[in-house]
């Protein structure tokens, strides 16, 4: 298995430091040609184009796999059955809870508009990935892109290539989750609305919308204990926030699908605290000035922790572990941009280490056991 892990690693490793040449290479134009107001459109372009092509080696890996992934196969068949639909008929059978038609307006939109099944899949990885560069390049300046990539890559790579659709919708809250963090509070909400046109589960990532900062201390200090009250005493509300949430139209087949459906004979434990404790232990010890003193920080740290109550979710179905995803995608910028504030070079050095080998085995075990090597060993088209 590991020699099959390392064809992942090694494309990886290729595209973070294709990352490491992009930013450098941004930074230093911008500055000279692209940071002027009229060319404001052209660098929104032109870094999304010259992005995507450092990219390629990533982007080219995910779209030219063949039946890699749990959902490959459904998603073929998904293409196949929705490409010659109309739209009326497709929302009529949509409505009716058909199988293969049950899927979003923009999903469904990009299947009927591509000619292929493969070019859906460069569409939606070059959709993706152009979503991700979009969102960090917020901290072009700050953060850098290659750890970035990393954390994405190691988190949710795997994750992308069976669950497409909710990946490009996570790409969608991370730019909206920027939005919130500098109280832009309707820019947020269209990305949750815009990202629910992809995958219906977004929407629950509306929940975070409390998070934002306030004007007034003592409204973030109640908001701060609010939060550790609902993270400490969530077990308790699972129940009565299902029976509310079961009601809502747009959910009811998530309860009514036996697939779906809530269930009490799912084996309890709490591993899941070992997605969280790694993660945040070290910077709640090493790193609390850089973590709590810059607002933007300490907005995506609540943004972060809100995966406890996420994973807990798992306890009653494991489809619903997806949803800790919505908190998981912060670390792409929190992460980076805390250990980026750290002076001490050598505390840097040392946290940047923890974390990639953190990763590196976060990665080959989701990819093993959590994925039960589904996506192991890579197949592409040409193989076949």
């Amino acid at each position: 298995m590991v020699l099959y892990l390392l064809v992942y690693l090694a494309v990886f490793a290729v595209t973070i430091l294709l990352a490491a040449v992009f930013q450098r290479c941004y930074n230093r134009i911008r500055i000279d040609w692209f940071s002027t107001k009229k060319a404001k459109k052209a660098n929104g372009v032109m870094y999304c184009f010259v992005g995507c092509v450092f990219l390629m080696p990533i982007i080219a890996m995910f779209s030219l796999r063949y039946g890699i992934g749990t959902d490959y196969f459904n998603y073929e068949r998904i293409y196949e059955a929705v490409h010659g639909t109309s739209i009326s008929e497709y929302w009529s059978l949509h409505s009716k809870g058909m199988d293969l038609f049950y899927i979003e307006p923009a999903y469904y939109l990009m299947n009927k508009i591509l000619p292929s099944f493969r070019l859906l899949l460069w569409a939606m990885g070059i959709l993706m990935f152009m979503l991700l560069l979009l969102a960090i390049r917020n901290y072009s300046t700050q953060i850098r892109f290659s750890f970035a990539l990393f954390i994405f890559l190691t988190t949710q790579y795997i994750y992308a290539q069976n669950g497409m659709r909710f990946s490009v919708a996570l790409c969608l809250i991370l730019l909206g989750y920027i939005a919130l963090g500098k109280n832009k509070t309707w820019q947020f909400i269209i990305m949750v609305l815009l990202a629910s046109l992809f995958h219906q589960a977004s929407l629950f990532c509306l929940a975070m919308l409390p998070l934002k900062r306030y004007k007034y201390k003592g409204a973030n200090s109640i908001r701060n204990i609010l939060l550790f009250v609902l993270i400490l005493s969530f077990p308790l509300l699972i129940g009565l926030l299902f029976n509310i949430i079961g009601n809502f139209s747009a959910f009811e087949r998530y309860f009514s699908t036996t697939q779906y459906s809530r269930s009490e004979t799912m084996k309890v434990g709490w591993t899941w605290l070992l997605h969280i404790v790694p993660v945040i232990l070290p910077l709640l010890i090493f790193c609390r000035k850089e973590l709590f003193k810059k607002q933007d920080s300490n907005f995506f740290f609540r943004i972060c922790i809100m995966e406890i109550p996420f994973r807990m979710l798992g306890l009653y179905n494991t489809w619903y572990t997806r949803f800790a995803r919505c908190s998981q995608i912060a670390q792409v910028i929190f992460l980076p941009l805390v250990l980026a504030r750290v002076t001490n070079k050598r505390k840097r050095m040392l946290l940047y280490a923890y974390y990639i080998a953190w990763f590196l085995f976060y990665f080959g075990y989701y990819a093993i056991v959590n994925d039960q090597c589904d996506s192991l060993p890579y197949a592409w088209i040409f193989s076949q």
